[in-house]
């Protein structure tokens, strides 16, 4: 049995493939070192465990060929199997490895849908490791957990997810890694490293008595001969220059990635930032205390609570009589289906949120039970749906029965000219016209709703597919049937017989009488 596999890891990367915690994430730079030494730790794991079942996801079949089976310099886990000579079969065509006299196996796959998710993850695994775990859609992450997480218990296994911070900012690795460490994900253990620690990028080396930095799979020598008090500092400029320098030529040089740029920020430091992230709505560009007013409220079973949600509203606890009410359907079942239900007053120039909810798998009756539930609460009188993509066979298709059959008054929602409208609705988000419940479903998807960065056919742009835009379309839906806009302010009121009141009296009987003038004149 070769134990030397993992023996010369340095010291961040040791500790995270050696953590003893159920739930691990490492959040790195490019070129840390993360997926060798994952490569290193799986096989060492793996031919000394009896009966040892081991998984290795990423996006595609391809790259977890590429990266963990193959590896960038010859390190992956098949090129360390035939390298080392270790008794152990490696099966390209499924990409298994097999250690038969201890019965233990690693499965490398490709996962890019639900159905593949769960066909990986449906067996008990003494680790799961996911690389490149930015990539996951956060419309996976209750398939993963779901899935996932009740089979480590057969083994008290682990899932280590490992990644580097990209601009959509969105998904399991994200809520696991994110930068404000309260907004967290709670339960996962957090590691954090950059290619300044990965000793391939700078290392001391003692030639001929002397002390040189190297660098590089073959001790290129970097600089040197140096004290011995001064050789800490050298490697230290060493992986600076060849690491992070090198890194911000091919981005294009200082003028292009400046070393405080985001994408500098991003790939060299492992940091989330939001500076350069082409989001859909601008709720990130608004002090939130600007756009928010109360929390979400929700019942015990995780349905809105409206009759809470309504007290909220500007006022006092029944002023909600006073308002009226647009709901927005966003129609799905693999999908979540979403409803958003805004509340606005003709003496106020603001809209608000009054609910935001999702679930998918929901059949027609649940969806129109949803809708009835808000019904029943509040007078809305047109609800619009999407009609277009997956829904528009369900809109269209059953409009007419939910008319008849669930007296629901559905109305197809107008999906043209969506840009021009996000543009609308941007402006009475920046102007802070727009009252989000903050924490709520809406604006958590609206934090991180993205442009993608391709065009579709037509040279528009589209909205990121990886990323949920539910309950952003129901709330877009709905906002254009609002009219808070054609707000008026509060006539204030005079105490009787004052100037003022006597005053405001003779104006009103005056205007009454010139309108009695205007329509006589007009009937004769």
């Amino acid at each position: 049995m070769d134990v030397s596999l993992t023996d010369h890891h340095f010291s961040e990367q040791a500790g995270f493939y050696r953590t003893t915690a159920q739930l691990a994430a490492a959040i790195c730079s490019r070129r840390a070192g993360k997926t060798r030494g994952g490569n290193e730790s799986d096989v060492e794991l793996a031919q000394k465990t009896q009966h040892g079942r081991f998984l290795y996801i990423n996006e595609t079949r391809a790259e977890a060929k590429r990266l963990a089976w193959i590896g960038a310099r010859g390190d992956g886990m098949a090129s360390i199997v035939r390298q080392r000579r270790l008794n152990a079969i490696c099966n390209e065509a499924d990409l298994t490895i097999h250690f038969p006299e201890i019965d233990s196996w690693i499965y490398l796959v490709g996962v890019d849908d639900e159905r593949a998710i769960t066909k990986a993850l449906g067996l008990p695994y003494h680790r799961v490791r996911w690389d490149e775990a930015q990539k996951i859609p956060r419309k996976f992450t209750p398939t993963i957990l779901e899935t996932l997480l009740p089979t480590l218990l057969d083994y008290g296994g682990q899932l280590l997810l490992t990644g580097t911070a990209d601009r959509k900012m969105s998904g399991l690795f994200y809520e696991v890694t994110r930068s404000d460490l309260e907004q967290r994900r709670p339960g996962w253990e957090v590691h954090h490293w950059t290619l300044l620690a990965n000793p391939y990028w700078g290392r001391p080396k003692l030639i001929s008595g002397q002390w040189f930095v190297v660098w590089r799979y073959d001790d290129k020598v970097h600089s040197g001969p140096h004290a011995e008090d001064e050789i800490a500092e050298a490697v230290r400029v060493c992986r600076f220059e060849q690491g992070v320098l090198g890194l911000q030529k091919l981005l294009g040089g200082p003028a292009v990635a400046p070393l405080d740029s985001p994408i500098m920020r991003r790939q060299a430091e492992g940091e989330w930032t939001r500076e350069d992230s082409n989001f859909v709505y601008a709720v990130n560009k608004v002090p939130e205390w600007k756009i928010t007013y109360a929390p979400p409220r929700y019942r015990p079973d995780g349905f809105v609570d409206i009759p809470a949600a309504l007290a909220d509203l500007p006022g006092g606890k029944d002023a909600w009589r006073d308002y009226v009410f647009a709901l927005g359907v966003d129609l799905g079942f693999e999908d979540p289906f979403a409803v958003v239900l805004w509340a606005w007053h003709g003496h106020d120039p603001k809209l608000y949120e009054v609910a935001s909810w999702k679930r998918s798998h929901l059949d027609s009756d649940d969806q129109a039970g949803v809708i009835r539930a808000i019904r029943e609460h509040v007078a809305v009188s047109v609800v619009d749906a999407d009609a277009g993509g997956v829904g528009k066979q369900v809109v269209r298709g059953w409009s007419k029965e939910f008319v008849t059959r669930y007296n629901l008054p559905i109305l197809e929602a107008d999906k043209q000219h969506k840009l021009a409208a996000i543009q609308t609705y941007n402006a009475d988000i920046l102007r802070g016209l727009v009252q989000f419940r903050l924490g709520g479903m809406l604006l958590e998807e609206m934090k991180e709703l993205q442009w993608a960065t391709i065009v579709d056919g037509s040279g528009r742009m589209i909205e990121d597919p990886t990323m949920d835009n539910h309950c952003c379309d129901a709330s877009l839906y709905s906002h254009r049937r609002t009219f808070q806009f054609r707000w008026t302010p509060e006539q204030k009121k005079h105490k009787p017989g004052t100037v003022e009141a006597l005053a405001r009296e003779e104006a009103e009987l005056e205007e009454d009488y010139l309108d009695d003038l205007d329509d006589r004149s007009y009937f004769h």
